[in-house]
């Protein structure tokens, strides 16, 4: 009987040992509640199921809130730009020809005075005088004009470019190398006073936005928006005029250090959003994400998941069943 007793007894070790296992799991579950419980899967299974990993890089991040754009068309500018130049043509033609008509009067005022021509002469002097004045007058005034409608639809920056002839944004813009973008901020948004450049892209994919150079503030509001209306320019690449955009302004100078969360990562689970990370070979856990800022389509995560952690992001949802899968007990348990 002796060995019978001895083999009860190594049993009810065992047992006991099972049960201070589970017991330090729950306290150290306890201890933490924010920390997901985890799942082992072997590589053979992970490899079936298609889990991917990304190791998380660090960012920098600031502060931004998601506004409207589109891709302008400037053959209007280009043609203000003909007219305003032909029309500045038009004026030092008149006021040519006024000097020498000026010229001419006074020249036959003086001989006039001395008896050398007819009075008739002068008088008609006089007269083409006054014409070419009323059309000198006529020429600068509608080079006024034309400066007024640069200015109220294009502004100062934009049209001073247009007709300067020298200018490399101008350029650009006429090479197609750049394209000019006019964003349209909410009407409780401001652009910041040092703001010099914003992200843009037409996917809505935050991670995919290029640099855009602010060029000045766009005279016109949208009609529907009713917000301020901002003039940049970037990269011409595979934008086109009349595409809508995305744009992403800054909201202050603080820049936030932190790793972005792709939408694929991210899963529902008792009224909070997780992740799984990876843990081991075959382990993975799974960690909440309460805090995060708007990031595209991503999230911008500043604490709670460090950078050079290794996220999943492909098959969480997989991760999370297999989790709740070994939750449940057997029936024989």
């Amino acid at each position: 009987m002796a060995p019978r007793r001895t083999s009860v007894a190594v049993l009810l070790c065992c047992l006991l040992s099972a049960v201070v296992r589970t017991g330090d799991e729950a306290e150290a579950a306890a201890g933490n509640p924010a920390q997901g419980a985890g799942v082992v899967l072997e590589p053979a299974r992970q490899r079936l199921a298609g889990i991917e990993t990304r190791v998380l890089e660090a960012i920098e991040y600031r502060p931004e809130t998601r506004s409207l754009g589109r891709i302008v068309d400037i053959q209007p500018l280009l043609d203000l730009r003909s007219r305003y130049r032909a029309a500045q043509a038009e004026a030092k033609i008149t006021d040519a020809a006024l000097r020498l008509a000026r010229k001419n009067r006074d020249r036959l005022a003086s001989l006039h005075s001395e008896a050398i021509v007819a009075t008739r002469e002068l008088i008609h002097a006089e007269s083409q005088l006054a014409a070419d004045e009323a059309r000198a007058v006529t020429a600068r005034q509608h080079v006024r004009e034309l400066q007024e409608e640069g200015l109220q639809v294009w502004g100062a920056e934009l049209f001073k470019a247009a007709v300067a002839g020298d200018s490399r944004l101008f350029d650009d813009l006429l090479q197609r190398r750049r394209v000019l973008v006019l964003v349209t901020l909410h009407h409780d948004q401001a652009l910041p006073a040092d703001a010099s450049r914003i992200m843009v892209t037409r996917a809505g994919d935050r991670q995919a936005a290029q640099p855009a150079e602010l060029v000045s503030a766009a005279p016109s509001t949208d009609d529907i928006v009713q917000g301020e209306t901002w003039f940049f320019h970037t990269d011409a690449r595979k934008l086109r005029t009349g595409m809508r955009i995305e744009a992403w302004i800054p909201v202050s100078g603080e820049k936030l250090s932190g790793v972005v969360i792709p939408r694929s990562a991210r899963i529902w689970h008792e009224g909070r959003t997780w992740v799984y990370l990876r843990a081991g070979e075959d382990r993975f856990i799974r960690r909440p994400v309460d805090a995060h800022r708007d990031y595209g389509d991503a999230w911008f995560v500043e604490a709670g998941i460090e950078p050079g952690e290794s996220l999943v992001v492909q098959g969480a949802q997989l991760l999370l069943s297999e989790e709740q899968r070994h939750a449940i007990p057997e029936e024989d348990d």
